[in-house]
């Protein structure tokens, strides 16, 4: 059988042994971990700085038309701010709100005016076949007269 002090070196041996087994494992699994990482990264690295190139292209395509989108905005409101174009929409409306009155006044007047052409046009027909009625009486007059008036006689 061992002897303490034996059993006590073979426990310091045995336990060396554990601890650099231990650290190999350890070495071990970073040294993968790292040969893992540049793997994927030769892997994938094309790709993510294409689209790092990509992504920064869109960026700056986004920050120029939130530029130009704010330039508009502010030129938009200094329109709507301004007075004297407001005025001008004010009068422009009110403009409007006249035609509108003057085209209906005027096909009114329109209407008018046609009905009172036509009412025209029978009066002189009425007039017309007046006065020819009093033509034809006048000549139906004159013709009884000179049949009444007597024919001279012929011997």
């Amino acid at each position: 059988m061992m002897t303490d002090m034996e059993e006590a070196e073979a426990k310091k041996l045995q336990s060396e042994i554990e601890k650099r087994n231990g650290e190999e494992d350890k070495v071990d699994f970073k040294e993968a971990a790292n040969k893992l990482a540049e793997g994927l990264l030769s892997q994938y690295q094309v790709q993510l700085v294409h689209v790092q190139k990509k992504l920064d292209e869109v960026r700056n395509k986004q920050e120029t038309l939130l530029d130009q989108m704010q330039f508009e905005n502010k030129k938009l409101q200094d329109t709507f701010n301004d007075e004297n174009l407001n005025e001008m929409f004010q009068t422009i409306k009110v403009s409007q709100g006249k035609l509108v009155l003057m085209k209906k006044e005027m096909a009114s007047i329109h209407d008018r005016t046609l009905k009172l052409k036509k009412r025209a046009l029978r009066l002189q027909q009425v007039k017309q076949k007046e006065a020819l009625t009093k033509e034809q009486q006048r000549e139906q007059e004159i013709r009884r007269e000179q049949e009444l008036i007597g024919k001279p006689v012929i011997s």
